[in-house]
């Protein structure tokens, strides 16, 4: 039984989603719209078992959620900074998307030990487009990239175990957190200052 300082971190997420959603919403940016209330929503679960003691009885659904976030959540936040980047036309958008959410079922419904592999390609291929997406000035590019990129760092860091489980889990969900305003400062229409 896991204790019930969990939920923190998870809380945490839930408070950044919801001043994200509200940016995402009022810029009518509809795709990163949909990723992040996949990512909050699996968030809100996570707070809820661990913080009033539901873990045996919302153990599974927690999971199937986490699983949905990695796979449909993080697709949908790459193809809004594609859309951003401008390099794409329309069609071809709404192409990779379909081809995403079927390769995504059929990951969810037949390897599931593949999900994390391919949210990590996603999220390569995110930190790539986020780089391409135009600015005044080419440093601006580059720390686009580096921003969008810390998920990636916080994917590997989580993996290789470095600190005790409960750090692990805290610094792990506190990373998603900061990424996910981030992605604000990222997405911001005029030239992003990062101040």
């Amino acid at each position: 039984m896991l204790p019930a300082h969990y939920a923190l971190s998870e809380i945490l997420i839930v408070l950044v989603s919801v001043y994200t959603l509200t940016v995402f919403f009022k810029a009518r940016q509809f795709y990163i719209f949909a990723g992040v209330f996949l990512i909050s929503c699996a968030a809100l679960i996570a707070s809820i078992r661990f913080g009033v003691n539901y873990q045996n009885e919302l153990k599974s659904f927690h999971q199937l959620l986490s699983a949905i976030s990695l796979l449909f959540g993080i697709p949908l936040i790459v193809i809004e900074i594609m859309k951003r980047s401008n390099l794409l036309n329309n069609k071809i958008i709404y192409l990779i998307l379909l081809i995403a959410i079927i390769f995504s079922l059929f990951i969810l419904l037949q390897a599931k030990n593949l999900i994390i592999l391919v949210a990590a390609s996603w999220l390569i291929i995110g930190a790539i487009f986020s780089i391409l997406i135009s600015r005044e000035r080419t440093l601006m590019r580059i720390v686009s990239g580096i921003f969008f990129s810390l998920i990636i760092i916080n994917l590997i860091l989580r993996r290789i175990e470095l600190f005790d489980p409960s750090t692990s889990w805290h610094l792990y969900h506190i990373g998603i957190a900061v990424w996910l305003y981030l992605l604000i400062r990222i997405l911001k229409q005029k030239e992003t200052k990062y101040v």
